[in-house]
């Protein structure tokens, strides 16, 4: 058994950035058929050349932990290398929508910067971004895939006041317009039942080419965890059966994610207590610390601010109570009140119920109708999660998100 030391502590992880959520290995394994089903998509882009006449439209569709980003950001770097072998001009852009706010303005900001990094930033409406998208395409004689990754974001906004559909906008973009195509898609969805806000022929074109990431399964888990292993850990510091735990216990979810997360913070644990190697005591300790395993750092903080404030309230109604269910309205008080606490602007009890949905849609909550004993009809709430562990984490994200006075009551979000 080998490992390093620093400053006296014995040190078993090598490379941390192994196990960082935004680390893209170049081996995915149980991917590697979705990975070619890309390739074949899109390779046909790069073989037409400048005469190319259409432009693909992919929806991949998969629950959490099963692979989407890590896949398609991997497909980007080769298929951006296979170009410049070429000697085509390619652009892969991978845009985070939650993260952007459902902003369709920011996407198409974001994505013209890429070509052009001194366009302008404000001025312009989403449908003048677009034309310009297009345009700075034409300027350069290139290509651009285009990934919207957490693709609901941009639905779960379609607000009344908007003008622009982004869907239709981008699905669109070569309509009316003469020489080769410029723009191929990729939309990433966990739900796909949230294409049913869309129109018929919109909805029809985004699933032109539908790629499927099934769950994990403990075999699997197995696998990426023992290539993970190789890479960010000295050599004999985890046994294979504390991998086949940490698997077992992902396996539930089929969660390659929180699998990672959970080797990372049990090798975290074992250095700090200055073991020789990584224990299941120290999977089991990682199990029960911080937020937990139902929700991670970049699910957290990529919730819109009501939501992030919503969820705060539940946790602080649950800490003063022994109860395992809240009534929505009790929670709703306290959101009011942690709003003021924020110097936000409350919504309306029909958007509560919106963030409420989504946190129940990311397994953050459960939440079901009330049943037999209790007067009238509400909705009542469950939290699988510390509420101390979860008030801490929202906070330092809320201080980092807020700056004191500002009052975001205005925005969409």
């Amino acid at each position: 058994m080998s490992w390093g030391s620093s400053y006296g502590r014995i040190r078993l992880i090598k490379n941390e950035g192994v196990l960082d959520i935004d680390y893209i290995p170049e081996r995915l394994p149980h991917r590697e058929k979705q990975l070619m089903e890309l390739m074949n998509i899109f390779g046909s882009l790069l073989q037409s050349g400048r005469e190319a006449r259409k432009a693909p439209k992919v929806l991949v569709l998969g629950d959490i932990g099963t692979g989407k980003t890590v896949t398609t950001k991997r497909f980007g770097q080769i298929i951006t290398a296979e170009a410049q072998r070429r000697g085509v001009k390619l652009y892969y852009v991978h845009i985070n929508c939650r993260k952007q706010r459902g902003s369709f303005f920011n996407i198409l900001l974001t994505a013209i910067k890429k070509v052009n990094p001194k366009y302008p930033s404000r001025g312009f409406a989403a449908q003048e971004l677009t034309d310009a998208l297009m345009d700075a395409l034409d300027q350069e004689d290139a290509l651009m895939i285009l990934t919207l990754d957490d693709a609901e974001a941009l639905l779960e906004i379609q607000d009344k006041k908007r003008k622009t559909d982004p869907f239709y906008s981008l699905s669109r973009a070569h309509d009316d317009r003469l020489g080769p195509v410029r723009l191929a898609l990729i939309c990433i969805l966990r739900d796909p039942s949230k294409l049913d806000a869309l129109d018929e022929a919109t909805k029809s074109t985004l699933m032109e080419y539908v790629i499927k990431m099934p769950r994990y399964t403990k075999e699997q888990l197995m696998d990426i965890l023992a290539d993970r292993v190789r890479l960010a850990f000295f050599e004999d510091v985890v046994r294979d059966e504390v991998v086949e735990f940490i698997a077992e216990v992902a396996a539930g979810r089929g969660d390659a994610r929180y699998a990672i997360d959970l080797l990372w913070r049990a090798g975290k644990l074992a250095e700090q207590e200055g073991s020789p190697e990584v224990l299941p005591q120290h999977v089991r300790k990682a199990i029960a610390s911080g937020v937990l395993p139902l929700i991670r750092k970049d699910v957290l903080e990529a919730l819109p601010l009501h939501a992030k404030l919503l969820l705060l309230a539940i946790a602080r109604t649950f800490k003063h109570t022994d109860e395992a269910y809240v009534p929505m309205g009790d929670a709703e008080e306290t959101y009011r009140m942690v709003c003021e606490e924020f110097k936000q602007k409350p919504r309306k009890h029909t958007q509560v119920w919106k963030y409420m949905k989504e946190l129940s849609q990311l397994n953050i909550i459960s939440a079901v109708p009330s049943g037999p004993g209790v007067r009238g009809r509400t909705t009542l709430i469950s939290l699988p999660i510390p509420a101390e562990a979860l008030e801490k984490a929202l906070l330092e994200y809320l201080e980092k998100e807020l700056e004191p006075g500002v009052d975001g009551g205005n925005g969409p979000r």
